[in-house]
């Protein structure tokens, strides 16, 4: 029998992060909600955020707005822009925070989703630790943008900040500059840490709905070598049941992940069109720091929309297989009773199952094309407006 936490294996210590960066609600004891740590805890999320994220952001606006020209302003504004994206992604998990952790409470806890068979245990182990992985190499490259483009700076002659933003003092000296580096390092640490956790989890939700639309399809093709007309349409009123409760949690995942998908998407094609023009005024002899941190810096936006488009996908296709597996049951031999509760179960399969952002657009791979491509379009514009 499988233990609660190995449902959500590849979250435990993503969890902990996002606690300790305020992303996560802290679990409060019994009459702890009036004691001083329950008022820390709870708002530990404004003590943090208020002073470095949010008036970092503010201060990397402040620098794009009195910006002389389009190349000064455009060396600040791809990460203004990714920053603004965090703003949304942040404010909406804490607006969602009680839907978010009742959700992975129910995913962890439920008895409705307890894996039966050894092969159901197999096969949902094997995805929670590639997805575990996956993500932990994404997150250390991801901060690996942060800290290169830190380094790089260190071997200029010059004093240059690593990611340009306002600094209310005259910094280029031995003595201040620290300080500007420092908040800088520290701001940037920050919210990249935010911002990879936070896809991490808008993922990790849509990627376990989508584990459970498969795990649909390997129970209804289990199904094929029931004998027992009595148990197959046991089982069969099991499957309907659960499949009822995983369209219910599909409906509260896209209410979660919604509003962050679609300003990703949104603000996406910007933040790649000014990564491009940055790139190009960035030159790998003069500043390779810099050079490989916009190189790392495209690359995790691109995987950044990706990601939520894929696993947005998977949900669709897993769900809308679910008919093809229904052919797999051994439904020739069963009863006319049965016969039609599968035909009222493949009426139903197919209202098509997706995810929207924002009731806009379906999420999934071909929007991330149409992002991709309205990206090259706005640099093309850029760079022919610049000339």
């Amino acid at each position: 029998m499988e233990t609660h936490k190995e449902r959500i294996e590849s979250m435990s210590l993503i969890l902990r992060v996002m606690q300790v960066f305020g992303l996560w609600p802290w679990s409060l004891k019994a009459g702890e909600e009036w004691t001083p740590s329950g008022f820390l805890k709870h708002n530990y999320r404004f003590l943090l955020h208020l002073p470095i994220t949010f008036t970092f952001i503010g201060l990397m606006w402040l620098e794009a707005f009195i910006s002389s020209d389009l190349e000064q302003a455009g060396q600040v504004l791809y990460m203004s822009i990714t920053e603004m994206a965090l703003v949304v992604k942040i404010l909406s998990i804490w607006h969602y925070r009680t839907e978010a952790w009742q959700l992975m409470k129910e995913l962890r806890n439920a008895p409705d989703y307890e894996l039966r068979q050894q092969e159901e245990k197999d096969f949902w182990r094997r995805e929670q630790r590639f997805f575990k992985w996956f993500f932990y190499i994404y997150i250390l490259i991801s901060l690996g943008v942060v800290y290169s483009g830190c380094t790089g700076v260190l071997f200029l002659e010059d004093y240059e900040l690593p990611f340009a933003y306002y600094v209310p003092f005259e910094w280029r000296n031995e003595r201040r500059y620290w300080f500007a580096y420092g908040y800088d390092m520290a701001g940037m640490t920050l919210t990249c840490i935010s911002n990879i956790t936070l896809d991490t989890l808008g993922c990790y939700f849509l990627f376990h709905i989508s584990l459970l639309y498969r795990l649909l399809g390997l129970r209804l093709r289990a199904l094929k070598n029931l004998e027992d007309e009595a148990h197959f349409g046991k089982k069969l009123r099991g499957i309907f049941i659960l499949h009822q409760k995983v369209r219910r949690l599909t409906r509260s995942c896209q209410k979660i992940v919604s509003p962050y998908i679609l300003s990703q998407i949104i603000l996406s094609a910007l933040i790649i069109c000014f990564s491009g023009y940055r790139l190009q005024h960035v030159g790998i002899r003069d500043n390779p720091g810099q050079f490989i941190a916009m190189l790392q810096f495209v690359s995790v936006m691109i995987l950044q929309i990706f990601l939520p488009c894929y696993y947005g996908n998977e949900i669709t296709v897993y769900a809308n297989q679910l008919t093809n597996e229904v052919y797999h049951t051994d439904w020739l031999n069963c009863r006319p009773p049965i016969r039609k509760l599968l035909n009222s179960y493949m009426e139903h399969l197919k209202k098509p199952v997706t995810i929207r952002a924002g009731n806009f657009f379906a999420v999934g791979l071909p929007i991330f094309v149409k992002t991709i491509n309205n990206a090259y379009s706005f640099f093309a514009l850029l760079l022919n407006v610049s000339k």
